[in-house]
């Protein structure tokens, strides 16, 4: 073995034991930033989901109480010329 070899072999052991480490929780805190990202993009694309939903909702709803109350107010001002046309 050459003089220094062990010695090398030692240093090199014990810089593995620091900086693999090191290398780890930055490899996880990489990990850790992608996987927040992935979460907030998916929250942001349920979110304008269910904002399509509650638009689609709201529309179908507006139509559906606009045809209501056109027959409703059609009723009445049948009634009302029923009523006039009886007085004449």
């Amino acid at each position: 073995m050459p003089p220094g070899a062990a010695r090398r072999g030692k240093v090199e052991r014990v810089t593995k034991q620091v900086l693999v480490p090191v290398a780890d929780a930055a490899s996880d805190d990489a990990s850790d930033a992608l996987w927040r990202l992935s979460v907030k993009k998916d929250a942001q694309r349920k979110s304008q989901e269910l904002n399509a939903l509650r638009l689609n909702y709201h529309l179908g709803q507006a139509d559906r109480h606009r045809r209501t109350l056109s027959r409703l107010v059609q009723f009445h001002e049948g009634q009302v010329e029923k009523l006039t046309k009886g007085e004449a």
